[in-house]
């Protein structure tokens, strides 16, 4: 269908299903774009000019890796690191609610930190991969997704490899994206079995001695709790992921690269306290302020704004197959590439 019906699609399919976020990783390596646009199949940008305006908003923030939007889930409206639903959005009215991949709703951890606040741009320690657009040269850069994560976590964990690396993570609220989650074929229970073995292998990945037997510790009793408010038939399941998480020691030692525990302890204080001001993240993330340096949008040879967007998702369990394609968009005065994905 996608090769008679779009004929100018350019058609990559995966031989196994590779799991979201390996997906991921192989568009972001395979895009030729400056900015990568990392949609879902039920999400997309709410305004009109959101790709106009996306340049302007990467060139006023040259230390930020990666910048996410607000998302309208649902007639709900979502910002990282806060959790809190307070009413239905417009386009202008931008209010928090944590989105996957933090220490927010997913794992039960609701902060307060931003509640009753104007909305407003800050910098954050996580990120959702259905709205968010990422520097592709510091993706190429940094270890970038863990492969064998699979699915779920590698939100988190590139963030905290981008503030390593002297970049940051901002959330701009002026470009929301709409977000249509559908239920069928969700299951929030597998979702936090994935997110929290993930989380753990995370803590296995970048967290310092002497200090990981205690985030471990931490992070497991976390998870534990979350999973008792949900009822006892997902507590007693918990060893399940637990097993699971052990089963990946190899790969973690292997892949393991540990952090500062400056920048490993302020990443994670950075969840409950967003920080609002380039001196107040230099005081907190000292790289910031020697790596981050402009990157430009559109160098010679280069082709500007990459779409990352997958169809159907890693809930439809369908081979893996990746959509490229150029349009024409005068407003950017540059070709795009539209990048899609299905997992």
């Amino acid at each position: 269908m996608v090769r008679t019906e779009f004929p100018k699609f350019h058609l990559i399919e995966n031989d196994t299903a590779l799991g979201s976020v390996a997906a991921r990783h192989r568009l972001l390596t395979i895009a030729t774009g400056d900015i990568v646009v990392s949609l879902d199949d039920d999400s997309y940008p709410a305004d009109n000019d959101f790709f106009a305006r996306l340049p302007d908003t990467f060139a006023a923030h040259p230390e930020a890796a990666v910048i996410t939007f607000p998302e309208l889930r649902n007639e709900r409206t979502s910002a990282p690191d806060t959790g809190r639903i307070l009413s239905v959005p417009t386009s202008s009215d931008f209010l928090p609610l944590s989105p996957r991949g933090t220490s927010g709703e997913r794992d039960g951890e609701r902060g307060s930190s931003t509640i009753g606040r104007p909305p407003s741009g800050h910098y954050v320690s996580a990120y959702p991969n259905c709205a968010a657009a990422m520097r592709r040269d510091v993706y190429l850069k940094t270890g970038g997704y863990p492969p064998f994560f699979f699915h779920g976590y590698e939100e988190p964990d590139y963030a905290l490899q981008c503030y390593a690396a002297g970049y940051a993570v901002w959330f701009e609220p002026s470009l929301p994206i709409r977000h249509h989650q559908a239920t069928a074929n969700r299951s929030p229970f597998r979702f936090h079995q994935s997110n929290a073995r993930n989380e753990i292998w995370s803590v296995w990945l970048r967290c310092p001695w002497p200090w990981l037997p205690l985030v471990s510790l931490f992070r497991g009793w976390r998870q534990f709790r979350y999973a008792c408010t949900e009822g006892w038939s997902w507590a007693l399941q918990e060893p399940l992921w637990w097993v699971a998480a052990l089963a990946g020691v190899r790969s973690c030692w292997r892949a393991r690269r540990p952090l500062p525990w400056q920048i490993y302890f302020a990443w994670m204080r950075l969840a409950r306290n967003p920080i609002y001001t380039m001196s107040d993240l230099r005081a907190k993330f000292p790289t910031v302020s020697n790596s981050a340096v402009p990157v430009r949008l559109d160098p010679p040879g280069t082709k500007g704004v990459a779409i990352v967007h997958p169809l159907l998702g890693e809930r439809a369990g369908v081979r893996g197959t990746a959509i490229t394609h150029k349009p024409k968009a005068p407003s950017l005065q540059r070709r795009e590439d539209l990048t899609q994905e299905i997992e």
